[in-house]
């Protein structure tokens, strides 16, 4: 079972979006701040789906990984089955992959097992305020159905790699949410929910941007604004769980 598994003309086209988008360099690099700043101590520090690494651009001692060999991952991962020993890593970083797993529960049970105790998954993904909810049910992409099973969002394990539902992590990490009817070893011990707005005006990895570089301070600052009302208006979350004392 795979997570999202980038083709070489997907690679491709977003580097070249990339290069293209200073707006968009300015919002990952601010999240990449975030995701490393929310790590706990010790390494190594693996991201899972790296794609075309922007991220270990900017955190060079990121331990790269992804699906399928590529020029800009360091090793091959499988979230599913993590190639490594128990209590053996320190952080796992994750940017829109959790909402594309074929089997989140597996990688939860798999990243308990690997993360030495007091160590993190952090990741960044969907998260459904108001806002959130009509934006990717109406405007993005990806699925995003608040009625499906967590224990298995997907009719079969063949599905697209690159389909996603953007209501997973919702679904598992919101207060109450899945996770806490698993009997893992696993806490969330931060939800830091934001409205995204320079994401949005952004266009993502799409070609267009509604957002000119020069005015990307000013919706950093309406951002915040509007992120004292979580519930209404995130479209994005960053979600910190920690291995905890194995739970009896």
């Amino acid at each position: 079972m795979l997570t999202q598994t980038p083709t070489a003309d997907w690679l491709a086209a977003h580097r070249r979006v990339w290069e293209k988008k200073r707006v968009l360099r300015q919002v990952y690099t601010q999240w990449f701040g975030l995701l490393r700043g929310a790590c706990a101590p010790g390494s190594p520090l693996v991201e899972i789906g790296c794609g075309p690494a922007f991220f270990k651009r900017v955190y060079p001692e990121i331990v790269a990984t992804d699906t399928r060999m590529n020029a800009y991952a360091d090793c091959i991962v499988d979230a599913h089955e993590l190639p490594f020993g128990e209590a053996a890593v320190g952080n796992l970083v994750m940017l829109d992959v959790f909402h594309h797993l074929v089997d989140p529960q597996r990688f939860l049970s798999e990243a308990a097992h690997v993360l030495r105790r007091g160590g993190r998954i952090v990741m960044l993904e969907p998260w459904l305020g108001l806002a959130g909810r009509w934006f990717y049910r109406c405007v993005h992409h990806e699925e995003c159905d608040l009625q499906v099973d967590p224990a298995r969002p997907w009719d079969s394990g063949a599905k697209d790699p690159m389909q996603g539902n953007a209501a997973l992590p919702y679904l598992y990490f919101r207060p109450g949410g899945y996770l806490d009817r698993l009997s893992l070893p696993l806490a969330v011990v931060e939800r830091r929910p934001f409205a995204a707005l320079p994401w949005l005006l952004s266009g993502g990895f799409q070609p267009f941007s509604l957002l000119p570089p020069a005015l990307a301070s000013a919706a950093d600052a309406v951002d915040r604004f509007l992120t004292r009302a979580p519930a209404l208006t995130a479209s994005r979350c960053l979600v910190v769980i920690e291995r905890v004392a194995d739970r009896h």
